[in-house]
């Protein structure tokens, strides 16, 4: 007995429905393939629904190969795990990039930054991270009106979240707090920014803790026009350790923190 094939199911039922009155709109088979696996997540984790949804929106999401988070497979400190985005292949492409923005899957406060590149940032910067245990790493590019998403796991023991942190561990910890380290690097057509800043990050996780930590970096040309910004969460490590590529500023930068109890710090560079 010959079978009909699913396409032609389709078709007909779309026939009759027409005949019904119905407005019925047929998208051809390559358009449905491209809806239903645009999205299909590489690193296959229940969460990803979610996030795309707090994070990204209603906006179109493709994963992306040029969107490169590099990360050790195993994370031996979960309280310190490095983590790299670089997405310079995607820049490359012309559009500007307006927005990045990077989580954990797993963490109990999963966002780890917002940044915004605005005149003078680009899409390639490093920072190190707290796991709270083995998750996936997101990271997402806003180009145009879509959001280009990039990924890694990390494999790890845990508890880089709710362990206590410098202050608890070191006694001597107030000596330096506030101390913002930095140097500024020339390459080909780029700066990179190195900067370090003594905090002690406490996500408010434990008891008896409150929390205390970085919340903004803000970029600031000679002229004292912001050309960057990047918002944190206290996912990142304590002593927050940023490495931002810039686009050439003749006179460095001036860079300044700020912290939820309202503390702020600066810092100036030049070539």
């Amino acid at each position: 007995m010959a079978t009909l094939s699913p396409l032609i199911t389709l078709q007909r039922f779309a026939a009759f429905l027409a005949a019904l009155g119905w407005l019925v709109v047929m998208l051809p088979p390559s358009a449905l393939a491209t809806e239903n696996t645009a999205e299909k997540d590489p690193l296959n984790s229940f969460m990803w629904p979610v996030y795309r949804e707090r994070f990204l929106g209603d906006a179109p999401v493709v994963f992306d190969e040029r969107v490169i988070v590099n990360a050790p497979g195993f994370a031996e400190d979960s309280g310190q795990v490095p983590i790299e985005l670089d997405a310079s292949a995607l820049e490359a492409s012309g559009e500007p990039i307006t927005d990045i923005i990077a989580w954990v899957d797993l963490n109990p406060i999963p966002r780890l930054f917002r940044y915004s590149p605005m005149s003078h940032g680009l899409a390639k910067l490093s920072l190190n991270i707290r796991l709270e245990q083995a998750s996936a790493v997101r990271v997402a590019v806003k180009q145009g009106d879509t959001w280009h998403v990039g990924g890694t796991y990390i494999e790890a023991e845990g508890g880089g979240c709710t362990t206590p942190g410098i202050a608890s561990a070191d006694t001597d910890w107030e000596n330096t707090f506030g101390e913002l380290q930095g140097r500024l690097f020339a390459n080909e057509g780029e700066q990179r920014l190195r900067v370090r800043l003594s905090h002690p990050m406490d996500s408010g996780l434990i008891p008896s803790q409150p929390a205390f930590y970085v919340q903004s970096f803000e970029l600031l040309d000679q002229q004292g026009e912001q050309v960057a910004a990047l918002d944190i969460d206290a996912s990142v490590s304590a002593n927050p350790t940023l490495g931002l590529h810039m686009r050439p500023s003749p006179g460095g930068y001036v860079i300044g923190a700020r912290d939820n109890n309202g503390n702020r710090f600066s810092i100036g560079l030049q070539p």
